[in-house]
């Protein structure tokens, strides 16, 4: 387990760790928020605590058409997004041996 400790303005920290979940290797066990005066400002403190696991490079998205039908996709270094509820876009890497 890695701890990893985030400070700064609100609008900087949360963009941040939003993107830190979104990656597959890195597993968010815990965290912890603090609020600090800092330089005037308000700023927050946030303490990680992560499992780094780099054989999950590799992850499978499933899609299913509207006949049933099950697409199989092995994507590398997948990064998913919720953009609005219910709407998710996948970024990855796709390799094909055939092509």
């Amino acid at each position: 387990m890695i701890k990893l400790q985030v400070e700064g303005q609100p609008n900087k920290v949360q963009p941040f760790l939003h993107d830190l979940k979104q990656r597959p290797q890195i597993e968010l066990i815990h965290q912890e928020v603090k609020n600090k005066g800092m330089t005037g400002q308000i700023d927050v403190s946030v303490t990680c605590y992560v499992r780094h696991r780099p054989d999950r490079r590799l992850r499978m998205v499933q899609m299913v058409t509207a006949e049933g039908a099950i697409i199989n996709l092995p994507m590398l270094d997948l990064i998913v997004v919720e953009i609005e509820e219910g709407v998710r876009v996948f970024c990855g890497k796709v390799y094909d041996v055939f092509g």
